[in-house]
Order: structure tokens, then sequence, then C-alpha cells
């Protein structure tokens, strides 16, 4: 069998190559439009090569004087031909980065065309320099919010500081209070006491129960029962103070009171009790022993009186002590021992409130300071960007290559309303001003139309021709391809539906420039050992797909039926058969064709 292999350009045909059985209402409208293809006339100039192969089995027919060319069977390549860009795969952009309110003057650029070397890069070697004026201007007017920002954050710095220190002062002495209120209770009832009380009105009995009630403030604060995390009604929290009452003057009763000041004042009015009946009990003896002297004469009634009087003054000390005991008992030492339980309370209430507002005026210091410090970021951010941009106004040569001006490829949303490229000009922010393409990885950006978008699949083989290079032939692969159609094109032609491939370049060539125009045949099914004819003895006739069937000498219209085909060849699936002869046009009216039932046309 003999392979045919496609040697044409690039080629936009529509898909006439599926035409199968089924189709022939459409078929002679897509043939029609690869006859009229604006490439095709570029495809048969270098058909020429491949026709030779034919005219060495045509002949002459007759009086008609046309081509024909001989049916053979042949391996045929399936192609999807387009025309597009060569273009850098990969590119180092040098884009302004400079943000300037009319767009940023250049100084100074190398020349378009310039040879970027490693020389140039070791050397960093100026490519463009934009003109700083403005940025200078505008660092020197952000330096006085710049410094202000700085200054703010010192302060709230140091107002945090401050305040830390007052309010540990302050937890310190309320922390202090509550510790010596709680050695004055035990002082005056006693250790064991102290505690029995505490213990009721579930307060802290000792320093370190009193560490763990000051870790537990935001739970009695919010009015927390132990063990729980619902909080308390209004009304729990107002009353939450009214603790169990402590009956002291039942301790007194019960003789529970401890070794402590109270017991020590108890002792002392109960001494004084006991002498006073002592001496009173002293003083009726003497005046029941100085009325009998009386009596006898042995002392007088002066002396006698005055004893009675002493008498009286010892009962009424006697009285006196008794009622000052009661009297402490009843109300002194409960009186007292209140007291200090009280201005233990408080002093705990006032460790929490102390604690309460620290936390309070910490979070406002440290809210200050944070924002502060986030104001001096910003304008310490600002001005390193202003400090960059003032740097981007000089661009130094990064990477060796060639130097092209503006971008690798135009912004669709420019409207052509770029500055072009020279000294003098003002840039935008972002503009791209130069582009340096890698040289050594090549491709081709091409479009490809929505009829043949479902053929073009990733990893197909390409071979690519350059109008630059006309016989020289690359390879290469699809790699990549898009999902949708370009949405920029539409506006070009909103009927016309283009998607964009992307094909890479096998190996290096030194000659091969972005911006060369290339054909590319993407090979899209390679075709095993069918019938074909040449693309143009296949011809659309009254919506049928037919050919001019040379038999007895005559030309005999034959309806056909194709599949795939290339810009020279077509497969034929039904009507002819190995060895037929075929025009290669539609012959002269005077050569009297005839349909392939016999009858004249």
């Amino acid at each position: 069998m003999k392979s045919i292999e496609s040697s044409s350009v690039s080629l936009a045909s529509p898909v006439a190559g599926e035409v199968g059985v089924g189709e022939k209402s459409d078929r002679g409208g897509r043939f029609e439009h690869l006859l009229k293809h604006p490439l095709f006339l570029g495809g048969l100039v270098l058909a020429v090569a491949a026709a030779a192969f034919w005219m060495s089995r045509s002949e002459v027919a007759g009086r008609s004087g046309e081509t024909v060319a001989e049916v053979v069977r042949a391996d045929l390549e399936i192609l999807v031909l387009e025309g597009g860009n060569v273009k850098a795969l990969e590119s180092l952009e040098l884009k302004s980065q400079v943000e300037s309110r009319d767009g940023a003057k250049i100084l100074s650029i190398v020349d378009e065309g310039y040879e970027v070397t490693t020389e140039d890069v070791e050397e960093k070697k100026v490519l463009i320099r934009l003109d700083p004026t403005e940025m200078k201007e505008r660092i020197e007017s952000h330096d006085i919010e710049f410094e202000n920002a700085q200054a703010a954050l010192t302060e709230a710095d140091e107002a945090r500081a401050i305040q830390a220190s007052e309010s540990e002062k302050a937890i310190k002495e309320a922390r202090q209070t509550a510790r010596f209120a709680l050695l004055d209770l035990e002082k005056y009832l006693g250790e064991a006491v102290s505690k029995k009380v505490l213990s009721k009105r579930d307060l802290p009995v000792d320093e370190a129960t009193l560490l763990v009630y000051e870790d537990s403030y935001r739970e009695r604060l919010m009015g927390k029962a132990k063990g729980s995390d619902e909080l308390a009604s209004t009304e729990e929290i107002i009353n939450r103070g009214q603790r169990i009452r402590v009956d002291f003057g039942k301790i007194l009763e019960d003789e529970e009171l401890g070794d402590g000041e109270a017991q020590q004042e108890l002792r002392k009015r109960e001494d004084e009790w006991l002498v006073a009946q002592s001496e009173s009990a002293v003083e009726r003896e003497t005046v029941m022993g100085s009325e009998r002297l009386a009596e006898q004469k042995f002392i007088t009634k002066a002396t006698l009186d005055k004893q009675k009087v002493g008498l009286k003054k010892a009962e009424v000390a006697e009285l006196s002590a008794e009622t000052q005991l009661e009297l402490y008992r009843r109300y002194e030492f409960p009186k007292r021992a209140e007291e200090l339980l009280t201005k233990y309370e408080d002093s705990l209430h006032t460790l929490d409130r102390q604690k309460t507002e620290a936390i309070a005026k910490l979070t406002q210091a440290e809210a200050k300071f944070r924002n502060a410090e986030q104001m001096a970021k910003m304008a310490q951010k600002k001005r390193d960007e202003l400090d960059e941009q003032l740097e981007s106004c000089t661009i130094f040569a990064t990477k060796p290559g060639l130097v092209v001006y503006g971008a690798s490829e135009r912004n669709p949303y420019s409207g052509g309303n770029e500055s072009k490229i020279e000294e003098g000009a003002s840039v935008r922010f972002k503009q791209t001003i130069i582009t340096i393409p890698d040289m050594r990885r090549m491709g081709v950006k091409v479009s490809i139309r929505e009829s043949h978008i479902k053929k073009v699949k990733i990893g197909q083989k390409v071979r690519i021709t350059t109008d630059a290079e006309a016989d020289k032939v690359l390879t290469g692969e699809v790699k990549k391809v898009a999902v949708l159609p370009d949405s920029n094109r539409w506006y070009d032609n909103p009927n016309q539906k283009i998607y964009p491939c992307e094909i890479h370049i096998d190996g290096t060539q030194d000659w091969l420039k972005p911006g060369m125009s290339a054909k590319v045949e993407i090979i899209t099914d390679h075709l095993k050992d069918v019938l074909i004819i040449p693309l143009q003895a296949a011809m659309v006739d009254a919506g049928e797909t037919i050919t001019y069937l040379k038999k007895g000498g005559r030309p005999v219209r034959q309806v056909i039926e194709t599949g795939g085909f290339n810009d020279e060849f077509i497969e034929v699936t039904l009507g002819l058969e190995e060895g037929d002869s075929v025009f290669l046009s539609k012959p002269d009216a005077e050569a009297g064709v005839s349909s392939s039932d016999g009858s004249d046309t």
C-alpha cells in the first residue's frame, strides 16, 4: 500500500471530512465552504509535488481533454490546518511599578531588539529609567504622617505600660487589704472560729483559699453558681451579698470562742465582775461586823455609815461589772465580730472591683495601642511602597534575551490607547514596558474554529512552517486547548466562536523569533488503508457529493460518500472501487456525461 502524506500549508478546512451515510443534506454546503476558503489557493500551490504522483496515473479523456486520476488505496492523515503566530512560552515582562496620577515618564530606555547578555545581567545594566520626581515629592509629603504615626505608637505603648503598673499597684493594695482584714478577723475570733464562720459564709478562710477566690472572680462577677455555666438573674446578682447570718451570741453560749482578742476581752470582763463580787462580799462582811460592834458601842455610827457607803460602792461596782459583761456578750462582741467580718467581705469585693477595673482599663489601653500600632504599620507600609516605587524608577537587566517593547500580546481592554513605548512617553501603573522572551522554548498560538474544536486534543502531534523559513518543517505538540471560546474575539465577529490553542515547538531554533507568522497542521487522525481520490475530484451538485467516473471512455456522474480528508485527498467510503478513474474537474458538456444509472445528463 502507498502511504500519502500531506505537505501543504495551513488551511482552515470545514468539517466535510466527517461526512458519512445519512449526512448528504449538509455535505454540499460544507464542501463549497472548503473550496471558497482564502487559503485554498495557497494549498494548491504547494500541492504540485503531490499532484505529480497522480499525473503518472492520469490520462486525457478523448474529446473532453480532461485530466483523470486513479482511485487508490493508501493511508490518509486527517489534519486541522490553521494559521497563528510564534510566541515565547515564557517571557519576562518588565512593568511600571510607579503609581503616578498622569503616568510615569520614560527618561531613557534601551533600543528595541537589543540583546541583553549575561554580562549585562551581572553588571546590572540599566534598561529603563522613569522620572522619579513625583515619587520623591510624595515621600516628603508622607514623612509627616509617618512620624506622627510613630509618635502616637510610642505614646500609646507608654500609656499601656503606665496603666499596667497602676493596675498592678491597685490590685496589690486591695489584695493586701483583704489579707489584713482576714488576719484581723482571725485575731479577734481565733483561727478555728474564724474558719468556721468564714466557711459558713462561703468565704476564703486562709491565704491559699484567697488565691483560689481571686482566680474565680469572673464567675462571681457574672453571678455564676459553682459548677454551672448558667448566669444568675439580675435580682440574684443584686442580692448575692445577703449571706447566711452568723449568730455570734451562740458561739459564746457554746463556749466555742477561740484564743483571740474577743476571748481575752471576755475573760477580762468576767474577771472584773468576779473581783467586784469579791469586793462586794468583803464590804458586806465588814458592814455586818461593824453593825455588831456598833451595837456594843465599840465604833461610832459615823464609822458604820462610812463602811456602808463602801459596801454600796462595791455593790454598784459589782452590778456595773456584771452589766458590762452582759453588754459585751450581747452587743459589743457580736457587733465587733460582724464589723470585722463585713470589713473582710468588703475588702474581697474591693479586690474583685480592682481586678475588673484593671482589666477594663488595660483593655482600653491595649486597644489604643493596637490602633496606634495598626496606623503605624499602615504608614510604614505606605512608606515602604513609596520607597519601592522610587527604586523601581530604575529597572535593571535581570535576565538575558531579546528586548521587545510592550506586552508580548495585545491587551484587549486597552482599546489601543496605550502609549507608544519611547523616550518621553508616559506609562501607566502595571503597563508592560519591555518583554524579554525566553527564546529557548517557543510555541505557536492558534485559534481553532468551532467546527474543528472537537477534533483537537491535548497531546496531538503538529507540523509547523513559518513564512520566514517556508522550507523548514518543525514539529510540535498540542499542549493547551481552551474549554470556552475567546470572549475578546466576540467583538470582531459575534457569530464566530474561536477557541485559543497553544502548541509547543520541539527543540530550539536560533532563527525562530516571536511574532513570526506560522501555519500549523494538527494531525487529528491517521486512516489506514482507505480509498482516496484527489480533493478536487469530489464535487457538490444538487446537494449531493459526486465525482465523474471515467467509464467506457465517457464521463459518468457518480454519487459518492466521503469520510476524512486533508487539503489534498479525501476518503471515499461508498461509490468507487480501487482502480477506477475519476476526472479532476467537471467534464465539458460536449463530452456527453451519463448518470450512474445509464441515462444522459
